[in-house]
């Protein structure tokens, strides 16, 4: 893409929502540098799968990712999975997320360079941090073979002519050669290329002599200056129209040569490659998140967040889902657990997402879907959206104890924790179910936790009254059609309508009526009814 097109293109896009195609295998190319670092224990905490898929915070990183660059991309989602603890770490992603937004000339002065560095998924970035031990024999070994031809044509124009057949024999095996290693090596090829213009990419950011720019990147400039031989070599990829540039790489090997210098010099130098990557996508990524923010408006605050507070607190208003396209906004203001009542479809899980989705965007973003938000910075945990797990062969109800086995570990840690746990145990019978439950939400709050939880136990909004605020979704039944306004009560819900449901969506009225005598039957004497 010409310069002055994608100049056009970046100015355009900034502030919108961007509009990017995803194969199914692209997330597990953008998740690599999280992986990496989960790997490597570089972080005190990251969101588990669990809370990941239950948040579907998939989408969310869609919804903000503008896909300019790989490394920003793969921060993006590094950043979204780990909610900063301590108050530098936030105030440093603040900081930085103001500095692309107040500036226009330097943030598209950096999309420029970023944008020409640009997305691949071809790339394994996380195999340059950590590759393979290397030594210098391939290398030693591609250079003889491109030098072989022309030793051998030097001694046949100084010795004997026909010496002058074998180097062409030579030169014809150095061309196959070529042909078949190179496929081999593709994705190598490619990830040393891109390696190569990251390192480009931070040179020209350099270049640009910008004093807020120089100051956050202050630590990774002596990376760049370990890595100068690497800018003197540049790409490898080779020519690719067929003509004398192509064929003279695959007769003397010329690409190898530098493909194989240069991974040894990424070997070895594979903590300054981390760092060139990781700073041009912390920019990036500060790009995407102002960018994002652009794109909400009004729609969004800036959190108040309490990296000192000795008990844990939510203080929320006009909380909003911030993937939906017209969310119906609710106040939170608690200092104890919460237990949601309600029927299906009220407005329960939604509104559970919602405060998870609110934490961790106010911790990892800097932003929150709401008019305010107010609480300390949480570890946050959730348990909702679980299936049997068939490959491991444990039940439902196994993998939902394990789920929130985690979750009362946790409990007992520092920072406060923040967990949601939806429809607890719902693998069992109801009698277990009821009393299991009571003492899992139970515990969970003596530790250093805040817990919201849903259920339609409503046995437990009396067993939990003395440490949980209850509170309670609704609906309207009319005549044709069941009704949910969405919006979150006080107290425990009162009325039952599953059954009044069941005539709605066209089920027999023998089945409907049965179905309330049994109800009625067992509220009025303890037992169900047995037929006769």
């Amino acid at each position: 893409m010409r310069k002055r097109d994608l100049r056009r293109r970046l100015e355009r896009d900034y502030g919108r929502v961007p509009d990017t195609h995803y194969f199914p295998e692209d997330m597990g190319n953008i998740r690599a540098y999280f992986d990496y670092r989960r790997s490597q224990g570089r972080d005190a905490f990251l969101l588990d799968e669990t809370t990941w898929n239950d948040l579907d915070l998939d989408r969310l990183f869609r919804r903000i990712n503008p896909r300019l660059s790989t490394s920003g991309e793969q921060y993006l989602y590094y950043l979204l999975r780990s909610p900063a603890l301590d108050a530098e770490t936030w105030r440093e992603r603040q900081a930085l997320a103001a500095l692309m937004a107040g500036a226009p000339k330097r943030r598209l002065a950096l999309q420029m360079i970023l944008g020409r560095l640009g997305c691949t998924r071809r790339a394994d970035l996380a195999l340059s941090f950590a590759p393979e031990e290397h030594g210098w024999g391939m290398l030693v070994l591609y250079a003889a073979m491109g030098a072989l031809p022309l030793i051998l044509a030097l001694l046949g124009l100084l010795l004997r002519p026909a010496l002058y057949g074998i180097a062409a024999a030579a030169l014809l095996f150095n061309l196959t050669f070529h042909e078949f290693r190179k496929r081999r090596v593709q994705r190598q090829f490619d990830t040393v290329n891109y390696a190569a213009a990251m390192i480009l990419a931070l040179h020209r950011v350099r270049k640009l002599r910008d004093a807020a720019l120089d100051q956050e990147l202050a630590e990774a400039y002596p990376a760049l200056d370990q890595l100068r031989s690497v800018l003197r070599v540049g790409s490898v990829s080779g020519a690719q129209d067929g003509g004398i540039a192509e064929f003279l790489a695959g007769a003397f090997l010329l690409d190898l040569i530098a493909f194989e210098f240069l991974r040894g010099k990424l070997s070895h130098c594979r903590e300054a490659l981390f760092t060139v990557h990781e700073s041009l996508g912390r920019l990036d990524a500060a790009i995407a998140v102002a960018s994002y923010r652009e794109s909400l408006g009004a729609d969004c605050c800036e959190p108040e967040l309490d990296f000192n507070a000795e008990t844990p607190y939510l203080s929320i208003r006009g909380l909003r889902h911030p993937l939906l396209p017209d969310p119906v906004p609710n106040d939170l203001e608690t200092r104890r657990s919460v237990l949601l009542t309600g029927s299906n479809a009220s407005g329960k899980s939604t509104f559970l997402r919602s405060v998870l989705l609110c934490a961790v965007m106010a911790q990892s973003l800097g932003i929150c879907p709401a008019e305010s938000y107010r609480a300390p910075a949480f570890r946050i945990l959730s348990s909702m959206a679980l299936r049997d797990d068939l490959l491991a062969g444990e039940s439902y109800y196994i993998v939902e104890t394990r789920s929130l086995k985690r979750i009362l570990d946790a409990a007992q840690g520092s920072p406060p924790l923040l967990c949601v746990v939806d429809e607890v145990l719902r693998g069992t019978n109801t009698v277990e179910r009821v009393a299991a439950s009571c003492e899992i939400l139970r515990a969970i709050p003596q530790g250093n936790a805040l817990c919201l939880a849903a259920t339609h136990d409503g046995e437990l909004c009396s067993l939990l009254a003395d440490c949980y605020d209850l509170y309670h979704f609704t609906e309207t039944v009319g005549e044709t059609e069941m009704t949910f306004d969405y919006r979150l009560r006080p107290g425990p819900a009162t009325s039952r309508n599953a059954i009044r449901l069941l005539g709605l969506l066209g089920f027999p009225e023998t089945v409907v009526e049965g179905a309330q005598c049994r109800a009625e039957d067992f509220l009025r004497e303890g037992r169900w009814r047995r037929e006769k």
